[in-house]
């Protein structure tokens, strides 16, 4: 068995790793393991090359396209796709990097995202990375890319940590079932204080790992964008405009 996690950033892919790599006893894969680029030749290339052992689990971050899923289709490996919040997802997003990208003027003019690095949640920096169409909308349409695909198991943030064994179970009969008590296991092993403990770099990844965070801390400015820029892709991802 393979399975190849394929979610925008921030939006749970550590998570639903670790629950499905425990569940079905795979090897969580990343860095050098993976391919060396998420484009269409690199995969294939990589593929072709024995590059997706059985036995593994990992994830990547890329839109949905059609001929990437008929290269994991020929593997053969599971895709699942984690969805989330956008508002959720952008307050994540921006506690991350702060953490993971360094404050470096010259990569901050080729990657928007990094001139958020050292700044208020609500600097304009920040703000206007989040109105740029090249900033944070790439996280939105990939998201919503994977969701109405057809081609990847769906999973919602949100019900794995509101209902996760009625969530997993879900997942996991698309995959292969499994008896019940192996996703409660899952459910303990990959709690988010045990997953920070295993790693420097997952401590990084995993912050508070909880549902409504982004009610506590965006301002009526961080809303307004929300609004004015996403209301249509929030809704087909399922969500409430606020």
């Amino acid at each position: 068995m393979r399975i190849m996690v394929v979610s925008s950033p921030r939006s749970g892919n550590h998570w639903i790793e670790c629950l499905l790599g425990t569940i079905y006893e795979l090897k969580r894969k990343g860095g050098s393991k993976k391919p060396q680029a998420t484009t269409l030749m690199a995969v294939r290339r990589w593929v072709l090359a024995g590059g997706f052992r059985d036995g593994w689990i990992m994830h990547m971050h890329r839109g949905f396209r059609a001929r990437f899923c008929d290269v994991m289709d020929a593997v053969p490996a599971h895709l699942v796709t984690v969805v989330r919040d956008p508002y959720d997802v952008f307050v994540s997003y921006y506690y991350w990097s702060q953490q993971r990208i360094p404050n470096d003027p010259e990569r901050g003019e080729r990657r928007p995202r990094h001139r958020m690095v050292g700044k208020p949640l609500d600097d304009p920096e920040v703000l206007a990375f989040l109105a740029d169409p090249k900033g944070f909308r790439t996280n939105l349409t990939t998201a919503n890319s994977w969701l109405h695909s057809g081609r990847a198991i769906v999973v919602r943030y949100e019900d794995l940590h509101q209902c996760p064994i009625e969530a997993l179970t879900r997942v996991t009969d698309q995959i292969a079932p499994v008896d019940p008590d192996r996703i409660v296991a899952a459910i303990e092993e990959c709690r988010a204080e045990n997953m920070r403990q295993k790693s420097a770099m997952m401590a990084w990844n995993v912050r508070v790992a909880k549902v409504g965070d982004s009610r506590e801390r965006l301002s009526e400015a961080h809303l307004a964008i929300f609004r004015e820029q996403y209301a249509d892709l929030i809704r087909s991802l399922g969500y409430e405009v606020r």
